[in-house]
């Protein structure tokens, strides 16, 4: 039912003929309504999950919220606890300019303890205090002032034997915690703006969401005789009744005035300066949301809301890694501003803080500070409210020219389909379009660098990371402008059903749209590159290739996410199952790039790839069902998501039962039993795997036979493939077919190992092996059994039986011949990954002309056992 009908329903029976509703009433069931549309848009995002996956209880919901509630609660605190670090780091660096010697607490009792020692034993245990307090003491300050830790280390060593500890100034106490000079002030000022500024711009919820309507309540004033200034009220008072972050916002001022004063005094500053600050915050950027809506052009509108609702995710977000570079961050930032700290007066934050000008600390003092701030928030945005009501709402509906379409218009791919010059008329006349393709991808990636920044460490300054940090953009760019893109066309991307080309046609082209228009950015990142880096031209020119690969299938994942808007036109949410395996992939080729590793990120491009084809496999089959979900059929099996799976599980489910293979049986024979219970293990798996996968294939309508013997409609006329039917004969030959192919195949193989292991690149790849080998007894056998017994009838049913079929289902022609063979060479090691690559291309052209995956088999089968016996 909907909440604004509830709410005028009980309006209207609690007002009387004779006395309207009250004002603060008014306020009350406006506040409650709030609440409940917050709520009742978590809960409808999890009733549509729960209809999906079958599921009637949620039984996280409230460690969910609960969490939530935690995390907000942390945010504000650590905040504050984020500023008094802040400002006591560089309140010791000024210090320091200024000649004064300033230490921790630690290092200044280590040298008074050194110097009251009186007999060996305490020498010697002051001594070994010290020596402790100045390791510390060293690394701290070579961190804060840009010095090398061994200078650092020698300069104490020369001031304790050269000072005493009366020399020294405390810098964690209560006079130095007051002692502000220009510069922390400045920073402490910098993260107070941040905080409010986090706050400001949070909004009524916690979600970076860009396309949620807004259903703002000073509509009522046009539809109930209540008073507006009810109205008006409730409405900037609502982020507080939807969004925990305000409520827990007083947490900030309970540890900043804790730090400062007292811990007492922390739960005054709590309620009294904390309740009216979240109030004043709320009102500021529920008014600036008004405003925006009330007094702004309509394709503007949507931008600015974009830009605020960013800004605060932002924000939020910035804190979090602040708190883990802080260390770091402000040494190097309070060298480059020193010089600019005198230029302006900061007494913001000793008002903050209730400073004295002779340097102590009035809780008074700074409780009338904020409580001047709130008044004057709290007064400027009702004015500014009021002021946009009244002026009324603009309507400057009129679409100004765009000069740029002509010569955009005229480039070739645009001329070709008309879909290209809608998507590029959305993005030029759209003003929230740069809101969701640039700020979002840009600040997403800029937080996935930050994660990854351990694996990047030193490289900084290198092309690798240029070069990874290009990828790690332009994955996020298509990751999330596709969902985005296709949500903000609404209903009217729907309209495409009833064009002669088909929908799937119009999402393939807006794919092949996303990836040129990444390419463009990410080219410009490497072509910066090139010139930073020049002598490694030709490295990244090769990211340059294997970004042309690894982007295409990143737009065609991201098309797949496409969901249909419901029936009051909301967009509906992407279930999560769906954007997990969009993401199965995406940072692998990054991560290669970034750490060197270059068979991971040849990895991150067959793995992305099979995932799309996967994903639109899926994708075409739920097309005809966009606006009747609950309808959704699924693609015939076997599916290439039924193959990845079951691929996975053969590599994952093996490595843990060898894990308990090894703790049970290991220690019965030794070293001796390693190989033995290797190949058991694999054994025990892949019969395992098999009688699962086959059960749920069998469920599906597909019968043991069905996946070894493929029987197509095309006919095969061959020489060695007539007979019209005679089972045997066709049996026989293709017995043939895979003794030879294998035999030809494991000559060739053993060929490679020889020639590589003498003079390829994999020389010492191939000669630790062949040493390991002769160290470890039955080694050989126990591969001979894995490698002949039981890896050719596993492989060849998952990768040509299940992923090869789906593939040529999917793609046809060489496209899948290459697919499944690339897809079964990276689960092997990369020196094997072209004789294994031949291998499995010889594989599925053999199950495809024979149609028996019974041949295929045969030729693994012999292949190995060539190349085993050869190698032993």
């Amino acid at each position: 039912m909907n909440l604004g009908y509830q709410a005028s329903a009980k309006m209207n029976a609690e007002r009387s003929p004779s006395h309207a509703i009250g004002y603060w009433r008014t306020v009350a069931l406006l506040l409650g309504v709030a609440r409940r549309r917050s709520s009742g848009r978590v809960q409808r995002q999890q009733q549509l999950l729960n209809h999906r996956t079958g599921s009637s209880v949620n039984t996280l919901g409230a460690l969910a919220a609960l969490a939530i509630w935690a995390l907000m609660a942390v945010l504000n605190g650590g905040a504050a606890f984020l500023l008094h670090r802040t400002v006591s780091k560089t309140q010791h660096i000024e210090m320091a300019r200024e000649g004064k010697l300033v230490f921790s607490a630690h290092f200044i009792g280590a040298v008074r303890a050194v110097e009251n020692a009186k007999t060996d034993a305490d020498k010697r245990g002051a001594q070994l205090m010290l020596e402790e307090a100045i390791d510390f003491e060293a690394t701290r300050r070579a961190i804060d002032y840009g010095q090398s830790r061994d200078e650092t280390e020698a300069f104490l060593h020369q001031l304790v034997n050269t000072r005493r500890s009366s020399d020294f100034t405390d810098g964690d106490s209560a006079a130095a915690r007051t002692a502000y000079g220009p510069l922390s002030a400045m920073l402490g000022t910098v993260i107070l703006i941040w905080w409010l500024i986090t706050l400001i711009f949070q909004g009524e919820g916690l979600e970076l969401d860009l396309q949620r309507r807004r259903h703002p309540m000073w509509e009522w004033v046009f539809s109930h005789p209540v008073k507006p200034g009810a109205v008006f009220l409730a409405e900037m008072l609502s982020p507080i009744a939807a969004n925990p972050i305000y409520v827990t916002a007083p947490l900030f001022f309970a540890v900043l005035y804790g730090l400062f004063y007292s811990a007492q005094v922390g739960l005054a500053a709590a309620i009294f300066i904390g309740t009216p600050v979240a109030i004043a915050t709320a009102c500021a950027g529920k008014a600036l949301e008004i405003g925006v809506v009330l007094r702004f052009p309509p394709r503007t509108r949507g931008a600015v809301i974009g830009f605020m609702s960013w800004l605060g995710y932002a924000a939020m977000m910035s804190f979090l890694f602040y708190a883990a570079t802080l260390e770091t961050v402000v040494p190097a930032v309070a060298r480059v501003l020193e010089s600019f700290a005198s230029l302006l007066p900061w007494p913001w934050f000793g008002w903050a803080i209730g400073l004295r000008p002779d340097r102590s600390l009035s809780f008074l003092r700074g409780a009338f500070a904020w409580w001047l701030f709130s008044a004057i928030i709290i007064t400027g945005g009702v004015w500014f409210t009021v002021w946009g009501a009244q002026r009324g709402l603009a309507g400057t509906w009129k679409a100004k020219p765009i000069r740029s379409t002509r010569r955009i218009f005229s480039l070739p791919f645009v001329r070709k389909d008309p879909l290209y010059r809608k998507e590029i008329l959305w993005f030029l006349r759209d003003r929230g379009a740069i809101v969701q393709t640039i700020l979002i991808p840009v600040t997403i990636a800029g937080f996935q660098l930050f994660n990854l920044r351990g694996l990047a460490h030193g490289m900084q300054n290198s092309w690798q990371y240029l070069s990874g940090a290009a990828v790690i953009f332009g994955t996020y760019f298509l990751w999330v402008l596709g969902p985005r893109s296709l949500a903000s066309e609404g209903a009217a991307l729907w309209v495409a059903q009833t064009w002669p080309r088909g929908l799937e046609e119009l999402m393939k082209a807006k794919a092949r749209l996303w990836f040129l228009i990444s390419t463009t950015l990410v080219s410009l990142v490497l072509i910066f590159t090139l010139v930073r880096f020049p002598g490694d031209w030709w490295k990244v020119l090769l990211i340059g290739i294997g970004w042309f690969a690894f982007g295409r299938s990143m737009a065609a994942k991201s098309v797949t996410l496409v969901t249909a808007p419901s029936s009051s036109g909301e967009p509906e949410p992407i279930p999560r199952g769906r954007r997990w395996a969009a993401s199965l992939g995406m940072l692998t080729f990054a991560i290669g790039i970034l750490g060197q590793r270059w068979s991971l990120a040849i990895v991150g491009i067959v793995y992305s790839w099979l995932t799309a084809a996967a994903m639109w496999e899926n994708f075409r089959a739920r097309l005809p069902y966009l606006f009747d979900p609950w309808s959704e059929k699924v693609p015939p099996p076997p599916t290439l998501m039924h193959a990845m799976i079951a691929i996975s599980a053969l590599v994952e489910g093996g490595s843990v039962v060898l894990a308990i293979f090894m703790v049970v049986f290991g220690r019965i024979g030794g070293l001796e039993m390693v190989p033995i219970v290797q190949a058991i293990a694999f054994g025990v798996v892949a019969v395992v795997l098999w009688f699962v996968t086959s059960e749920v294939l069998g469920n599906r309508g597909v019968k043991y036979k069905d996946v070894w013997c493929w029987e197509r409609d095309e006919p095969v006329n061959r020489w060695w493939w007539s007979g019209n039917g005679d089972y045997d004969k066709r049996f026989l030959a293709s017995l043939m077919i895979g003794v030879v192919t294998g035999l030809v195949l494991g000559l060739l193989a053993t060929g490679y190992v020889w020639l590589f292991s003498r003079f390829g690149p994999f020389t010492e790849i191939f000669r630790a092996a062949g040493d390991q080998a002769e160290k470890v007894p039955n080694l050989w056998a126990g591969l001979f059994i894995i490698a002949v017994v039981f890896a050719p009838f596993a492989e060849e049913y998952l990768f040509r039986g299940l992923l090869f079929r789906a593939l040529d289902r999917e793609w046809g022609g060489w496209r899948a011949v290459l697919g499944s063979a690339a897809f079964f060479a990276i689960y092997h090691p990369p020196a094997a990954w072209l004789p294994v690559g031949v291998l499995g291309v010889a594989t599925a052209l053999v199950f495809k002309k024979t149609g028996r995956l019974g041949a295929a088999v045969v030729v693994h089968m012999v292949y190995n056992a060539v190349v085993v016996g050869w190698m032993s």
